[in-house]
């Protein structure tokens, strides 16, 4: 019998409980039969184990490369050697793992229980609604049993920025796009799923004939998932400033008027920050003196709009209300929202760039963010921040392979919605494209810890194949 072994090396002594490892395995020298892999432990005890991506030599029976996907349920040395052995008696793993549930959304493709959470993936209906956005719209971890997105209505991992800008006319990808969904790895520990569309033309020709594919990763028992965004090459501008390759990635959460699924904002070693969202405030205004005019001068579309905003703006949703300034409702034409938005830009560019405002950066280790000002906070650089519910003790926990420059968060218990978004001040995007971002949620006694074993995964190291 073979065996190798694997090394495996933990950054800085993190204490990892549940993790997900994944490796490249290679055997040109000595290709291998798969059936006869066992994974085992230091302590003897046999670990389940998914090989995917497989590369079978000439016989097409025996490999020469693969990956492998395990859980590491419990690690709190600086390193630990498992063993593949290959071995002939080897027996199939017997794991239940991830499995799959039929969906319960009508554009649903992909509802899995991983152990840790029920969700599921939609296509989208590509209807201008939040409640046909693509993206995670059921997202409930199995211990809570609590959806984060009451009545399926927003969703988890779309982006927007800059093409949901009023600029180019407020194209909103998770709204206006059907993706095509292929399943690359489906198995017991590891799920893969790429998202592949097309974002319709808005008014920014430079912004035409865009697509953008994404892939996402789910873990048997694990907090974490992960997804990584691609999209076609593109330059630009926002808020008078130039963007290339640069995206806002939107997780949206909501519970109802009156409350909020987090309640608080942090960023790794505590929180630089801006709040009031001057923006919202200069969007909501133009809105409302449009509105204002008399119904006979309101089109139709324009006043089936205002009343179904109501007498209060604040307590709709950000995507609603601003949709005045969307090529796809039709409210106004596509000249009068180039001339609105050439005012509301100038106007909202001035009041967060050159006024005190901008030199008025805050400080704390956690905000309150529904106690500011619009209930919206522009937290600096970080690529480790967290939203909180000291209540119920729950955190999300996000880590990005880049750096964000600015964030916007939203925690508005007038509208019961919540948005961690990769964009700084007036829909600037901030998130450079290829970028991978890993998010948790469960308690954690400290989130901080769970954001660097994030950003520091197990790294292994793969053995001499030698004879037992």
């Amino acid at each position: 019998m073979k065996k190798c072994t694997l090394m495996l090396n933990n950054p800085d002594g993190i204490s990892r409980q549940n993790e997900p490892v994944i490796t490249r395995l290679f055997f040109k020298q000595q290709p291998i039969d798969p059936t006869q892999v066992k994974l085992v432990d230091e302590k003897g005890d046999i670990v389940p184990h998914q090989l995917f991506d497989v590369v079978y030599d000439e016989t097409n029976r025996l490999i020469t490369a693969c990956s492998i996907a395990f859980i590491v349920t419990n690690l709190n040395q600086l390193v630990e050697n498992y063993t593949l052995y290959l071995d002939s008696q080897a027996q199939l793993n017997n794991l239940k793992g991830i499995t799959q549930l039929d969906t319960t959304l009508k554009d649903g493709i992909k509802r899995l229980d991983t152990g840790h959470y029920v969700l599921e993936l939609c296509r989208g209906t590509a209807d201008g609604t939040s409640y046909g956005k693509w993206g995670i719209r059921y997202f409930a971890a199995k211990a809570e049993g609590r959806n984060l997105i009451k009545d399926c209505s927003n969703a988890i991992g779309g982006f927007y920025g800059p093409f949901f800008t009023p600029a180019n006319g407020l194209i909103n990808p998770p709204e206006h796009t059907v993706v095509d969904c292929q399943t690359e790895v489906e198995g017991p520990i590891y799920c893969r799923y790429r998202f592949n569309g097309k974002i319709p033309n808005g008014l920014d020709p430079a912004l035409h004939n865009k697509s953008f594919s994404i892939v996402w990763e789910f873990f048997y028992q694990s907090p974490w998932f992960r997804r990584t965004y691609h999209v076609d090459d593109f330059e630009t501008s926002v808020d008078g400033m130039p963007v290339i390759n640069k995206i806002t990635v939107g997780d949206e959460y909501e519970s109802g008027q009156n409350n909020v699924v987090f309640s608080r904002f942090a960023s790794y070693g505590g929180t630089y920050y801006r709040q009031g969202d001057l923006y919202a405030n200069i969007l909501a205004d133009e809105v409302n003196r449009i509105l204002s005019q008399p119904l006979d001068k309101l089109s139709p579309n324009a006043r089936r709009y205002r009343e179904s905003i109501g007498d209060n703006i604040n307590a709709v949703s950000w995507d609603f209300f601003w949709r005045l300034f969307c090529v796809k409702e039709g409210i106004l034409s596509d000249e009068e929202i180039k001339a609105h938005v050439k005012t509301i830009l100038r106007k909202a560019h001035h009041v967060v760039h050159n006024s005190d405002r901008n030199k008025a950066v805050l400080f704390a280790k956690e905000v309150d963010v529904n106690s500011v000002p619009e209930q919206t906070i522009f937290p600096l650089a970080a690529n480790k921040t967290a939203e909180i519910n000291p209540e119920s003790g729950y955190a999300m926990v996000w880590y990005t392979s880049n750096i964000v420059g600015r964030y916007q968060i939203v925690q508005r218990k007038d509208s019961g919605w919540v948005n961690w978004g990769t964009n700084g001040e007036n829909e600037y995007p901030e998130l450079p494209t290829g970028s991978t971002i890993y998010t948790a949620y469960g308690q954690f006694d400290d989130w901080q810890k769970q954001a660097d074993s994030m950003e520091k995964n197990i790294d292994v190291k793969q053995g001499l194949i030698e004879d037992e």
